[in-house]
């Protein structure tokens, strides 16, 4: 009798560790709390994304390795908070050397990154130092605050040379490209982390609004673009 006791009270123990709640972080929390998400995974009744209109135009003249683009992007802020400072993804930065690398990196794959030609806030030009984007991320204050709901515009003239290198993007031969990552984007802005700030290590993929976009490739008229 004993020795059953002492087993349905362990097995009693058992099934109450069991049934513990999993941890969750506090931002996660605070999410369900705000009613933009739920434990069971789907949206909550005010959830929110930002979302955006690119429109681009990049240049590829093999065997030039110059790849030069323009592009206009029309961001709306759907959050319910006012947007000061932006964070602009620029992945192609992982070539330059001294950049946080998950790996080792040859000398094909090392080029000095990106260079913003030009960068514009609603139609007035913007003074941005390369102080502001040594790494995957570059950081833009705004002049004028974006409220919620609002519309921004930005475009970006921007430069870089291709790597001798192909991985996830890079030089196959001297004149087949593989272009990706090319473009600079608005990093997310969610409801419970803010600003996506972590820099690409080369190693993980990205975290990416939903947008819709225009693009345009100019090549030579003897290429062919895939």
């Amino acid at each position: 009798m004993n020795k059953w006791i002492v087993c349905i009270t362990l097995c009693g123990l058992i099934l109450q560790a069991q049934s513990q709640s999993l941890y969750v972080p506090r931002d996660v929390k605070k999410a369900f709390n705000n009613g933009t998400r739920s434990a069971d995974g789907r949206p909550g009744k005010k959830y929110w994304q930002n979302s955006a209109i690119y429109n681009i135009s990049i240049t590829a003249l093999p065997p030039d390795r110059n790849i030069k683009g323009t592009e206009q992007i029309s961001y709306t802020n759907n959050s319910p908070d006012t947007l000061r400072n932006f964070v602009i993804k620029l992945i192609q930065n992982i070539h330059k050397p001294g950049v946080t690398r998950f790996s080792n990196a040859h000398d094909d794959y090392l080029t000095d990154g990106v260079h913003i030609d030009q960068v514009k806030e609603n139609g007035q030009v913007r003074n941005v130092s390369p102080a502001q984007y040594r790494g995957t991320n570059m950081g833009l204050r705004l002049t004028k605050p974006l409220f919620p709901h609002e519309t921004l515009q930005l475009a970006f003239d921007w430069h870089f040379q291709i790597s001798l290198e192909s991985g996830r993007e890079g030089m196959i031969d001297s004149t087949t490209y593989f272009l990706a990552y090319f473009y600079p984007r608005v990093a997310v802005y969610d409801d419970y982390n803010g600003w996506d700030d972590l820099d690409h290590n080369d190693a993980l993929e990205f975290y990416n609004d939903f947008n819709d976009y225009i693009l345009n490739v100019k090549v030579p008229k003897n290429y062919i673009v895939w």
